[in-house]
């Protein structure tokens, strides 16, 4: 291995490697809060990007399966939930999106166009059950096919094509199939007429097709049926179909509106039919799949543990305030000690691979010191009235102690004329006995030291990286390629054997922490309508950023994330959407929770998500209560993201700053 291979280099290696690699690096820690992807029914696996939901989709996949077995490994799911076979499609990788790009006009006029769709996603899952029955029978896949009583010699094949070809859901289309591989090739044919079509290979759709279309889902329900009674599959096995990239077909909006929600509805109209015989399973990100699903031609909808259950990933890594029951740990750390064996690294330990390699970080005091270094002066700020013995007392705690003498500080400012007529404590100082007070204010401080000293917050160690990756596993997996670049170019010129595991230094690991949320930052304008979103992320993280720094008593160190009242949030309709899609999009992470004032009125709270806070410089850690906002202010922000085309920092949020304070009615805690 050359000393320059980043084992994070290639950050979607679930979906770009073989399936023998997959086996390598594939991470368990999930499967335990994922059971129902495994059980009949539906599922919609929802998350934002890069949460996990192709990983656990490719464990339906044949031949990763197959790759199990032949790795002599045992297969993640066991017991009755591995009776399955898997099949089914990509809905970018099939070329189903390229419905978008071509109409039909006579008789076939748009509004069948959906219909087509359908039809299009019933014959490519039929021809990849076809292909999984043949890759699971095959010669080197016999143990898989044992285990799941999958028999299917040439007589039997036959047999199912003479049970289904006459079936009236084909309307016609395969009645001159004489045999199992006439059936495969008809279905063969019609998915390649599908894509010469739609690649304007041809003027019009063959007339075959014009006069057989299908409806969605009943073929597969058929197949699953016939698979059965003609004994190539037990009947304990089921059949889970796969659609992945759900959230593609919104993008269809954006060239002819009508077809990325009419797309979306056939797919539901599948699982609205609730067959005994086939579970499917939705990949998608959130901001495509509604409250209420609307089924194709009716009105109405699919319903919750009803027609589908919802694996919501984002939901089950996020961390909640007791960090014990958090799982994203485990699950990163498990990650980053396979990719270090998968790219040949000596010695990867069975345990704590990440604190080898990032350490455990600086504590509050060491970042204080660091941003100091010879100006430890600067950490602190003195009013004219103070007496000349608290100011030296904390200029002399500075040089010791600079986050010490930034508490010590504030604490004075909070209490004003009840402690500055008092001399300086002898003993501990209440700010250090003061554990709770302490302990809400630390990050806010560092932030404020390190501003006052014209110096970059550091994040460093372990535990800031697994923090930082806010649940998300591929911005974990982002952050070490970003950090390994840096080690990288650093020891370009030393004497560093090759496949030796590094302990990174944290100045090192700071830079790459900043070079990879500098890079989410700009992924926020990739997706469709990013810019706004974008635009509106910088005007809150700037903003909080300002009013945490200026915040001298540090009275309001939970401030890096606001609060809206749910009627507030529920009166103003586009505010409402946009800050849910900005959570589904993963600029903005929420969750509910219990307000401070004495109406009880329950509130919505929304954060950066974490990899941003470098970029904005904002304690990534969220402690005390929000900013309590008004609706008219986050109402302001929007209205400034949606009508500025540059890019929005200090300047423009200044323009909101004067119209009112950001924290009416907030009180010294």
């Amino acid at each position: 291995m050359d000393l320059r291979t980043n084992p994070f280099n290639e950050l979607y290696v679930t979906e770009t490697v073989g399936a023998s690699a997959f086996v390598q690096i594939f991470s368990p820690f999930i499967l335990k809060n994922a059971s129902a992807l495994f059980l009949p029914g539906n599922v919609v696996v929802k998350g934002t990007q890069g949460c996990g939901k192709s990983m656990l989709l490719s464990l339906l996949k044949p031949e990763v399966r197959i790759a199990y077995a032949e790795a002599q490994r045992p297969f993640p799911v066991q017991g009755k939930s591995a009776r399955f076979i898997g099949a089914g499609i990509n809905l970018t990788r099939s070329g189903a999106i390229d419905f978008g790009q071509r109409s039909m006009g006579g008789a076939d006029a748009t509004e069948a166009l959906p219909i087509y769709f359908g039809d299009f996603l019933n014959y490519w899952i039929i021809y990849d059950i076809f292909k999984t029955i043949r890759t699971l029978s095959s010669h080197a896949a016999g143990q898989v096919a044992t285990e799941l009583g999958i028999s299917c010699d040439a007589d039997m094949l036959n047999a199912f094509c003479a049970g289904i070809k006459n079936n009236r859901c084909w309307f016609g289309f395969l009645d001159d199939s004489a045999s199992f591989s006439d059936l495969e090739g008809r279905v063969s044919d019609r998915i390649n007429a599908y894509l010469n079509y739609l690649n304007f290979n041809s003027d019009a759709l063959p007339e075959s097709i014009r006069k057989s279309k299908t409806t969605v889902g009943e073929p597969i329900a058929q197949v699953a049926e016939h698979l059965r009674t003609s004994g190539i599959l037990a009947e304990d096995v089921h059949l889970i179909v796969r659609i992945d990239q759900y959230e593609e077909l919104l993008r269809l909006e954006g060239k002819r509106k009508e077809y990325g929600a009419l797309f979306r509805e056939i797919v539901n109209k599948a699982l609205s039919l609730r067959n005994p015989h086939v579970s499917y399973r939705i990949g998608t990100r959130g901001y495509a799949w509604g409250n209420s699903p609307r089924v194709y031609g009716t009105v109405g909808s699919l319903e919750r543990d009803r027609n589908f259950k919802l694996l919501d990933l984002d939901e089950i890594l996020r961390r909640r305030e007791n960090r014990k029951s958090w799982i994203f740990p485990d699950f990163a750390e498990d990650v980053f000690k396979k990719r270090l064996r998968y790219a040949n690294y000596n010695d990867v330990p069975t345990s704590d691979a990440l604190s080898k390699v990032f350490g455990a970080g600086l504590s509050p005091e060491q970042r204080a010191t660091s941003y100091c270094k010879s100006s430890s002066q600067h950490a602190i700020k003195f009013e004219s009235t103070w007496p000349r013995e608290w100011c030296d007392y904390l200029l002399r705690l500075a040089e010791t102690d600079p986050l010490s003498a930034r508490l010590g500080e504030a604490w004075a400012r909070q209490k004003g004329k009840q402690i500055i007529v008092d001399a300086p404590p002898l003993g501990d100082p209440p700010w250090t006995t003061r554990r709770y007070w302490r302990k809400e204010r630390v990050e806010a401080a560092l932030m404020q030291i390190a501003g006052r000293c014209a110096q970059r917050m550091i994040w460093a160690g372990a535990e800031d990286v697994v923090e930082l990756s806010g649940g998300n596993i591929l911005v974990f997996v982002s952050i070490c390629q970003h950090i390994w670049s840096v080690w990288l170019r650093a020891v370009r010129s030393q004497n560093v054997a090759e496949r030796d595991i590094p302990e990174i230094e944290h100045s090192v690991q700071a830079v790459g922490i900043q070079e990879a949320s500098t890079h989410w930052y700009n992924k926020l304008s990739e997706e469709t309508g990013g810019t706004t979103r974008q635009r509106f992320t910088s005007i809150v993280g700037t903003e909080l950023e300002r009013k945490m720094y200026n915040d001298d008593a540090l009275s309001y160190p939970g401030r890096n994330g606001f609060s809206l009242s749910l009627s507030d949030f529920e009166r103003d309709t586009e505010v409402k959407e946009f800050l849910n899609e900005s959570v589904d999009y993963g600029a903005l992470v929420d969750a509910e929770h219990t307000t401070k004032e004495g109406n009880r009125q329950p509130r919505r709270k929304w954060y950066l998500n974490s990899i941003l806070s470098p970029y904005f410089k904002l304690p990534h850690i969220r402690t005390k209560e929000p900013a309590y906002l008004a609706l008219r202010e986050v109402r302001e922000w929007l209205n400034l993201a949606q009508s500025k085309p540059a890019s929005v920092r200090q300047e423009q949020v200044h323009e909101i700053a004067i119209q009112g304070t950001l924290f009416p009615g907030d009180e010294i805690s």
